[in-house]
């Protein structure tokens, strides 16, 4: 297991930044723990817990997708003590992550390079540029990128998960996929990305935004996720995937509500749904049902819907947002009670 460490990392710091997170809310002062609490909540989830998931499926799923071994498959390890750096030094030193990711964004060209994979150019393309991103402290900016990076992986792992569970033996027969279409939805979003961190009250953000809805439900949809409501750890991706259209169309009636909808779903319970599925697959048990791991997809689907309410109700807003940080927190703590051991000592 490869992603082993990576998403050992991920999932002990999802849970530590809830943990810091918790005192403010009780309205305790921990400004001579970290002075600016806000920021580096958003820094933690965008620079440092989502690009540890993202290094660990990476890992893996490159030398598969490239057709050829994994190019400096000495240099991944390092990768580690150089997040571990980073994430100690974030709340003092700002672009503290950025090694991390530009290390990560020159394997995972390296990787393209090598094998002359033009198809996962944009991966690489993303990843880099999430780096600077991350030293120039743009989060609003990470965050967009790091959704085009879901919108790629996602429309490759769903239908994929998808076509297993059923039992074909490759998405293609599953739906027909339609590379004017893909350029289209991808075209699309990015057009009402770049208007919401420019321009997110203007008029044509929110047409752009509502078009962008348009094509990723659409794009949803040709994946048949209902065919699927009886294996929750597939359907939990999908249901993910849906946090992007229904983040868009957010961006019109409320931004923050968007912003929510887009972190703790499309990338939080994505990065859950994705980490578990690749753990039971390298288990032997990729279909495996388990109590323990649908809570886990639960309790995050609730603090998606927690979140998204802070963003819009008046009086109370802590009390939901600490009831979002109790439901996150305690489905971290499943996930690692489902695969805590297999990822400390792998499959033995």
């Amino acid at each position: 297991m490869p992603f082993r460490p990576f998403f050992l990392l991920t999932a002990l710091d999802a849970l530590l930044a809830v943990g810091l997170w918790v005192p403010a809310l009780l309205g305790w002062d921990v400004s001579g723990v970290i002075a600016d609490l806000p920021g580096w909540h958003g820094r933690a989830l965008l620079f440092g817990t989502l690009p540890a998931m993202m290094a660990g499926f990476l890992r893996t799923a490159l030398p598969r997708w490239t057709g050829r071994p994994l190019v400096g498959a000495r240099l991944w390890p390092l990768l580690v003590p150089l997040w571990l750096a980073g994430r100690v030094l974030s709340p003092w030193v700002v672009p503290a992550h950025a090694p991390f990711l530009a290390a990560l964004a020159l394997l995972v060209t390296a990787q393209v390079v090598a094998a002359r994979d033009r198809r996962n150019a944009v991966v690489a393309a993303l990843v880099g540029a999430l780096a600077g991103a991350a030293l120039c402290d743009a989060v609003p900016s990470a965050l967009a990128l790091s959704l085009g990076l879901v919108m790629v992986l996602g429309g490759r792992i769903a239908p994929s998960l998808t076509a297993t569970h059923l039992g074909l033996s490759a998405k293609s027969e599953l739906f027909t996929e339609r590379p004017w279409f893909e350029r289209a939805a991808a075209l699309i979003a990015a057009c009402a990305l770049v208007g919401w961190l420019a321009e997110p009250d203007s008029g044509a953000t929110a047409a752009a935004s509502l078009l962008a809805t348009m094509m990723q439900t659409a794009r949803l949809l040709q994946w048949r996720g209902w065919r699927t409501l009886d294996r929750p750890s597939v359907l939990t991706v999908h249901a993910a995937y849906a946090c992007i259209p229904l983040g868009f169309t957010a961006v019109a009636a409320s931004p923050g509500m968007a912003v929510h909808l887009w972190t703790v779903g499309a990338l939080g319970l994505m990065g859950f749904a994705v980490m578990s599925s690749m753990i039971r697959k390298h288990a032997g048990n990729a279909f495996g049902r388990s109590a323990v791991v649908t809570g886990c997809y639960a309790l995050i689907g609730f603090a998606v819907v927690l979140r998204a309410a802070a963003a819009v109700v008046g009086e109370g807003r802590s009390l939901w947002l600490l009831a979002a940080a109790g439901a996150w927190g305690v489905a971290v703590a499943l996930f690692l009670a489902a695969f805590g051991r297999l990822l400390v000592r792998g499959r033995s």
